[in-house]
């Protein structure tokens, strides 16, 4: 159950400063810190509802998270490639988050290998077909 939780809030916090930016027109730091700010301050005031482990680990998923929220539309143009690199980021935090320290951060470097591998799988998925494509012409001739 808890996997769960962090997933859902590495999709939310990375859909909802996407969606603040490119809906809205907020500037994408601001969309970031606005929506982690409320959701702290949530955590904070009302610590009983959840473990303090979740009270302490989720509002820096959904921190971080957000860090990916604020690609931009040009490199990831699709509400669902930016949630799948929010469950990538939550994945990474759970599991490998202390070997960036040094690197940019726990949250920082997550988030940059994040969208880099979505943006990567894309690159891929292209080169792929072209291959294809290449390859029927040249034995069409």
């Amino acid at each position: 159950m808890e996997i769960v939780l962090y997933l859902l809030f590495g999709i939310l916090g990375a859909v909802i400063p996407y969606g603040l930016t490119r809906e809205l027109g907020i500037e994408p730091v601001k969309a970031s810190a606005f929506p982690s700010l409320i959701l702290a301050l949530g955590f904070y005031f009302f610590p009983q509802i959840l473990s303090e482990d979740l009270n302490f680990h989720l509002p820096v998923v959904f921190f971080g998270a957000s860090f990916v929220g604020m690609v931009s539309k040009k490199i990831l143009p699709y509400y669902l490639e930016v949630a799948l690199a929010g469950i990538i980021f939550s994945m990474l935090y759970l599991n490998a988050s202390s070997f960036f320290n040094g690197y940019g951060g726990g949250l920082g470097t997550p988030a940059c290998i994040s969208v880099l591998s979505i943006y990567g799988l894309k690159k891929v998925k292209t080169l792929v077909r072209f291959i294809s494509v290449k390859k029927k012409s040249e034995s069409n001739s």
